[in-house]
């Protein structure tokens, strides 16, 4: 059976693209927050204080469970809007897939996320192995040593600090700069995807144009 733009489009979009969209919001807020800490927390300024630090347990929190979700594995019983749940959807549907629609600026994006020419050639004359080749190679960029530290960390904060209240020693969790690394990573994938089959530009030049309006909270 011929799978539908719309079947992809649901899980980038209700999946990957609501999750990098919620932890950029929450992250350019507590940005914004710490760059006027100084004025929140005055002396005569009130409760204020208290206040952003109550959003900011709050961002944090929405931050650190949206990128968790991405990284989620995949359920055995139902398809999950995560990372390796749509590299195994590609996988498992690779000769079924809709026709690619971008080609010019699918190889332009492929080039600059680093891709092996061997497997962008592929998306010109073999759009079943492209497929594969595509979700090879997203899978080897989450096989990275550091990655792999990064969302064991990320995992560890969320199920035993945030998930449910473990009595375990103190947690250590990832870096923000982690974290922004696998955002990159799933902005990439959605970029790709984007040109790839859905006909919409989530990504031009490498810059992932949701950005700003993730940070248009953070401008009010």
């Amino acid at each position: 059976m011929e799978i539908t733009r719309d079947q992809i489009e649901d899980i980038v979009k209700h999946g990957l693209v609501a999750d990098i969209f919620r932890m950029e919001r929450s992250y350019s807020l507590l940005k914004i927050i710490g760059v006027n800490a100084e004025a929140i927390n005055a002396q005569g300024a009130g409760n204020f204080g208290e206040l952003f630090g109550s959003l900011q347990s709050a961002l944090r929190t929405e931050a650190v469970l949206a990128v968790a979700r991405l990284y989620d594995p995949p359920s055995k019983k139902y398809l999950t809007r995560c990372i390796s749940g749509l590299l195994n959807f590609l996988e498992e549907h690779k000769g079924n897939l809709p026709k690619i629609r971008e080609l010019y600026n699918l190889k332009k994006e492929l080039n600059l996320i680093g891709m092996n020419q061997s497997g962008i050639i592929l998306a010109s004359t073999d759009e079943a192995a492209f497929a594969i080749a595509l979700s090879k190679h997203f899978s080897s960029v989450l096989e990275d040593a550091q990655t792999i530290d990064t969302i064991k960390k990320l995992k560890s904060i969320r199920n035993k600090a945030i998930a449910h209240n473990e009595h375990v020693s103190p947690i250590e969790g990832p870096t923000w700069h982690g974290l922004e690394e696998l955002m990159q990573h799933a902005k990439d994938l959605v970029g790709v995807l984007g040109w790839a089959y859905l006909n919409t530009v989530y990504v031009h030049d490498g810059e992932y144009i949701l950005t700003e309006d993730a940070k248009r909270a953070s401008r009010a």
